[in-house]
């Protein structure tokens, strides 16, 4: 195992076992729901392991089994007791008095596969195997008294694995959530073998190139979103809103080389028929209204020339009625064999593709195509990290769990071919394939992160940060995407979670108040020469920032933490340490004095 930095690895967790070990044993109290309706209940002490103690089902003990949840005898705390819960995402569950008789499930939206427990009873990082895309973690508090359990909802699946849960004790320094960060790299780097963005730099210049630069999205065309026409054909298709030509990009790029931008990584949204979701999986020919396959030639060429990388937008796991390449065939089959469908979008009802039918179907061809066209940089293929693939149970291309996940993979890792490869999220099924995550924590709301928004989630803590930063590079937050336009907190979340300048012409393109990456007021246009030359001024703010800072992303985040109230700390890998002040009164730290509302960077 290659390691660059400081980790945290499995001799360390073996001596903080041995120093937790005198405390007695460890317990979980396991639930089994059959499908006949009967109920066991079971308190079951667990087995000590390597650095760990392990809890365990074999696949063939699921055979019977509806549902299964387990709470270990360290996952309860009362209210007003230190500590707290830390879901896959990241949420935070502090063990406050005042409320009862709340619960917050999280189901299918395990970003990593561990969850973070801290009461009085102990520190431990729980690590699940087995069922990843179908693991609910649950909080909840009932008359004062707050449980932390997971739970296998077997009845929506198949038991198609065993299951595991690895409770892994921390002591001392480690007992936080960046020691659970720690441990979980470490063991992800052993498990996978990903290199860090260091290692990968050398062998895919493309790759250094998006990497040093900022990233920027043009949306050019879509179709009404919310969708006018659910089920839309070539009669009822809605018109393309057209915003953004070839021939326009040409000029943004011209813009941007005028402010001292000289060098970016365009990726092109909507370049495609019918514009941004117009009919995929149907991605040629590029939409005539844009200029057509002859100007997006010329755009290519173009950018090229001018010092720029370019890429297209696509998304090869969905599929609309409209597209001449939907077949039925092609879909997920819930476990009743019926279409899985979920979302409404500018094609209008949208399914989704099997994976393993999307990637031998559409997206090998697709990507060949487009290497031919001329593009090269780190490519975009849309949704596949920020959501769980769904368990397809056609008779004829069953798909799910390991077997979906792998499909995933295989499908950027086809992408890849381009020079690099980028999605929407940080689900980190496909971290070892991933490059560049287009954000980690979607926000639908004019704040910095979804606090509030949920029963008993009370913080947010950037533990994907923590594990991933200098192996995948990230916006921290959809709606820090932008972030020049914004408040000067969105600057201050790229420093404070080392995250990638990112930029959106036409970002907010939704006709409702969904728009989860930008309003008007925090967008980029260039429908006017004013606007061109406003949107370049803000991208160069990320150019700028890159110069000087872009090196922090390369780098781990061995700490995070916060030091004073509305004040945190990121410590680096080499030294380096940001103090980011979100307070309204300045902040001593070590000699340096912070404004508030600003950061410092303290190399070392």
């Amino acid at each position: 195992m290659m390691r660059i930095g400081r980790t945290f690895d499995l001799f360390t967790a073996c001596a903080l076992f041995v120093a937790c070990s005198n405390v007695g044993d460890v317990y979980l109290d396991e639930r089994i729901v059959y499908k006949d309706g009967t109920v066991t209940e079971n308190r079951i002490t667990l087995k000590k392991s390597v650095g760990c103690y392990e809890y365990h089902r074999d696949k063939a003990e699921f055979e019977n089994v509806d549902s299964l949840i387990i709470t270990p005898s360290f996952a309860h705390a009362n209210a007003g007791d230190e500590g707290f819960f830390m879901n896959p995402r990241g949420y935070v569950t502090y063990f406050l008095e005042g409320r009862d008789n709340a619960v917050y499930k999280l189901p299918r939206k395990n970003q990593i596969t561990m969850t973070g427990i801290k009461t009085p009873s102990g520190c431990y990082a729980s690590i699940f195997d087995g069922y990843r895309f179908d693991v609910v973690t649950q909080t909840k508090v009932k008359g004062g008294k707050y449980t932390n359990s997971f739970i296998v909802p077997v009845k929506n699946t198949l038991p198609y694995s065993d299951f595991t849960v690895k409770y892994y004790p921390l002591k001392g320094k480690n007992a936080t959530y960046s020691g659970m960060g720690r441990l979980y790299r470490s063991l992800k780097v052993k498990e996978s073998g990903m290199e860090p963005l260091a290692e990968r730099v050398k062998t895919r210049p493309e790759l250094k190139y998006a990497l040093e630069n900022p990233e920027i999205r043009i949306r050019q065309a879509w179709k009404p979103v919310p969708a006018k026409v659910r089920h839309q054909t070539l009669e009822n298709e809605p018109p393309v809103n057209v915003k953004v030509t070839f021939d326009r990009v040409c000029d943004i790029i011209d813009a941007l080389k005028k402010e001292g931008v000289n060098g970016a990584q365009i990726t092109l949204v909507g370049w495609n028929i019918s514009g941004h979701d117009g009919r995929y999986p149907t991605v040629f020919p590029p939409e005539p209204a844009l200029g057509g396959e002859e100007r997006l030639k010329h755009l290519i060429s173009y950018a090229q020339e001018q010092g720029f990388q370019i890429v297209p937008h696509i998304c090869t796991g969905d599929a609309y009625e409209i597209s001449p390449d939907f077949s039925w065939d092609d879909i997920v089959k819930t476990k009743k064999g019926k279409p899985y469908t979920y979302f409404v979008y500018g094609g209008g009802q949208m399914y989704e593709l099997c994976y393993e039918v999307a990637h031998k179907k559409f997206a090998v061809p697709i990507v060949d195509s487009l290497k031919r066209m001329g593009f090269r940089g780190v490519m975009y293929n849309d949704v596949y990290s920020i959501d769980a693939p769904h368990q397809c149970f056609d008779p004829d291309h069953p798909c799910y769990g390991d077997d979906a996940a792998e499909y995933a993979r295989l499908t950027l890792e086809k992408c890849s071919e381009l020079g690099g490869v980028a999605s929407e999220g940080g689900y980190d099924h496909v971290i070892p394939t991933l490059d560049f995550a287009l954000y980690i924590c979607m926000s639908y709301k004019d704040k910095l992160n979804t606090v509030g928004e949920f029963p008993l989630i009370d913080d947010y803590y950037p533990i994907w940060h923590v594990i991933y930063n200098g192996y995948v590079y990230s916006c921290p937050f959809s709606n820090s995407v932008n972030y020049p336009v914004k408040s000067p907190q969105m600057a201050m979340k790229i420093q404070e979670y080392g995250g990638h300048p990112t930029f959106y012409y036409y970002a907010g393109h939704r006709d409702d108040e969904n728009n989860w990456i930008g309003r008007p007021g925090q967008d980029l246009y260039c429908g006017t020469p004013e606007e061109l030359e406003a949107s370049a001024k803000a991208i160069k703010v990320g150019y700028d920032y890159m110069k000087e800072y872009g090196y922090l992303q390369y780098l781990f985040i061995e700490d995070h933490c916060r030091v004073a109230d509305k004040v945190y700390k990121t410590t680096y890998s080499d030294g380096t340490v940001t103090i980011c002040n979100y307070s309204d009164a300045p902040f001593e730290y070590k000699g340096t004095s912070v404004p508030a509302e600003d950061w410092k960077v303290i190399k070392k």
